[in-house]
């Protein structure tokens, strides 16, 4: 399958200002766009929107996984997969002046698209490792083609798109390195995208059926390693 591969950038706000994180995104937009060339440029600012203050302990915004406070994410062609590290480059100067440079994460990988992309005001934005007791390509046979068949009937119609990054660890080093911060081995990144919070919450809203995806990651998902939040799409 030739997938589109996708550059995913995780960082928070410098002293936690939401409000000035996008607004420096917002500035910065056109001068992202131009760095990544042809490719699709999505950001994101984490929701703070009262309709997540409904959702359960057990759903996605569970509060003992680590947040994140944006996004940056660059959806390229296969073609283009050797440019990634110079496009990682040019951009650590745009993102040193508008993340905290120490919350900087980078990964990529080819994506998946399991439900057809509609656009969408809000998109959740999720990194994970495997469970160690499973290996990377019993993870990726199983979240592509067993977990997705679980998540998507109960997420329903409201979910807009439904985006798998498999990610591939030594590309993400070598971008990493490049834009220059550590390398985090993260096995996914994941993407649902929704029309709003509001969207978001009614597709999580089935108690039970939320049950059986989370049942169905046990032995799979390293719970501990998750980094996430829901995105309000900007810029």
């Amino acid at each position: 399958m030739d997938n589109h591969w996708r550059l995913a950038f995780m960082f928070d706000a410098p002293g936690g200002d939401l409000g000035a994180l996008e607004a420096a995104l917002v500035r910065s937009g056109q001068r992202i766009a131009s760095l990544a060339g042809d490719a699709r440029v999505r950001t994101g600012v984490a929701d703070q929107s009262p309709e997540l203050g409904s959702q359960t302990s057990t759903d996605y915004t569970e509060q003992n996984w680590r947040g994140v406070d944006g996004a940056l994410e660059i959806t390229l062609a296969p073609s283009r997969v050797a440019a990634l590290a110079d496009i990682a480059k040019a951009l650590r100067p745009v993102l040193d002046d508008l993340a905290a440079p120490s919350s900087i994460e980078v990964m990529t990988g080819p994506m998946f698209p399991i439900v057809p992309q509609r656009e969408g005001g809000a998109f959740l934005s999720l990194a994970f490792k495997r469970d160690p007791a499973t290996t990377l390509q019993q993870f990726q046979d199983w979240w592509l083609r067993q977990h997705s068949g679980v998540a998507t009937p109960v997420l329903g119609p409201g979910m807009l798109a439904y985006d798998q990054v498999h990610v591939d660890h030594a590309v993400s080093e070598t971008v990493a390195r490049a834009f220059g911060v550590p390398p985090v081995y993260y096995d996914a990144y994941d993407n649902l995208t929704f029309a709003d919070a509001a969207g978001f919450v009614r597709c999580t809203s089935d108690a039970a059926g939320m049950a059986r995806i989370f049942a169905d990651e046990v032995g799979r998902i390293d719970n501990s390693s998750r980094r996430n939040a829901l995105m309000r799409q900007v810029g």
